[in-house]
């Protein structure tokens, strides 16, 4: 089977990539091990944080910053290429803040202003008036209105549509068992297989997840990745009125506009399996009725726990070409950071295949590695 570009990896980051090339008019191929957003997609809240990180500059915060900016255009796409809305939290990102950490953010604050963003420090009061029924002992917050949250797995879901309308085609419970290079360099990927299936592409996208680091491995290429797990509890809370995401340090509060929230998620880089754990979330159940009382009369539906990919020994993403090979290209790795970064990453992906280059980032900071001691490459 032959396309133009074969992008491995269904999740939000997979299909955002194969949106994004078959808007361009190439043909696509989506390949996924298992089912869609069943992965590090379906282990995440869809919190963007992007102008509320605190880190105040370096190619990590431009990346975020770039991908917000792309997130309405995006969600206005779809929404026109499917004809139904999304649901998108627009009323932004209530940051809280303990004792003596505002002084923390200044440099951000000052930093996010300045390139015209709106970040304030708000007080104990304004944080009262703005989200009522929080704790009453907090120190202030910092509020970012111009932050996003949406559901995962719904936008993950609307991007395959929206992909598969422009001609894109995907085959789900596939996993791919090996590829096929070229004997002699410069190298190429000739094939790739999965137990029932083999695709031939000019470009292939490798956008797995955890599922990288073995193919890449195979590819005598160095894709690290830590399996860090998170767990998150969905509660129905019809009388609680909540607007923006609410973040207490690694806590968040996460209102899905039917009457439910996501309480979590958790960021445990040692967990022996990815389930859920009742003591774990027993502690997320505690800690979220300490932040809003209201909660504890809250009703739980659903919990949920997995794992997300976190690059070792270089940082996230792992985004760019994949020397030796002339026509792979590695996009994984985005930790915590998936679905705010698809957007991005899909634009970088589009030129690297289109182009050969790109703009959009510093490739030299995010791009994969070799492998040390490759002896047959």
């Amino acid at each position: 089977m032959n396309c133009d570009v074969v992008v491995i990896g269904c999740g939000v980051v997979g299909c955002a990539i194969a949106y994004e090339l078959a808007v361009a008019g190439l043909s696509v191929i989506g390949v996924e091990a298992g089912d869609l957003a069943a992965g590090s997609t379906g282990a995440a809240l869809g919190i963007l944080v992007g102008i509320s990180s605190q880190q105040v500059s370096g190619d990590g915060v431009e990346l975020r910053l770039k991908s917000l900016e792309r997130f309405d255009p995006l969600i206005a796409r779809l929404e026109e290429d499917l004809g139904r809305d999304l649901p998108v939290n627009r009323c932004g990102i209530l940051k809280l803040l303990k004792l003596g950490e505002a002084d923390d953010w200044q440099e951000t604050l000052a930093a996010r202003q300045q390139a015209g963003y709106r970040l304030q420090l708000l007080s104990p009061a304004e944080v009262g008036s703005l989200q009522p029924g929080l704790r009453a002992d907090l120190a202030g917050a910092i509020y970012s209105p111009q932050d996003r949250q949406i559901q995962p797995k719904l936008l993950t879901q609307a991007l395959l549509e929206a992909a598969q309308r422009k001609g894109a085609r995907f085959f789900f419970h596939q996993p791919v068992q090996r590829v096929k290079r070229s004997p002699d360099p410069p190298f190429r990927l000739q094939a790739v297989y999965t137990p029932d299936l083999t695709f031939s592409a000019g470009q292939v996208i490798l956008a797995a997840g955890l599922g990288s680091s073995p193919l890449a491995d195979e590819l005598d290429l160095r894709v690290p990745l830590q399996a860090v797990k998170g767990q998150a509890l969905r509660v129905k809370a019809p009388n609680l009125l909540l607007g923006p995401v609410i973040t207490d340090e690694d806590l968040h509060l996460v209102p899905l506009g039917d009457g439910s929230l996501w309480v979590g998620a958790t960021v445990e880089f040692h967990a022996p399996h990815p389930d859920p754990t009742l003591q774990t979330l027993q502690d997320l159940l505690t800690r979220a009725i300490t932040l809003c009382p209201a909660l504890a009369e809250a009703t739980l539906v659903d919990q949920w726990a997995g794992y997300r990919p976190r690059p070792t020994r270089q940082r996230a993403p792992i985004l760019g070409f994949a020397p030796p090979y002339t026509n792979l290209l590695i996009a994984t790795g985005h930790y915590r950071n998936g679905v705010l970064l698809a957007p991005i990453t899909a634009a970088v992906m589009r030129d690297l295949v289109l182009k050969g280059e790109t703009e959009l980032c510093d490739l030299k900071a995010f791009a994969p590695k070799q492998r040390e001691g490759s002896t047959h490459l």
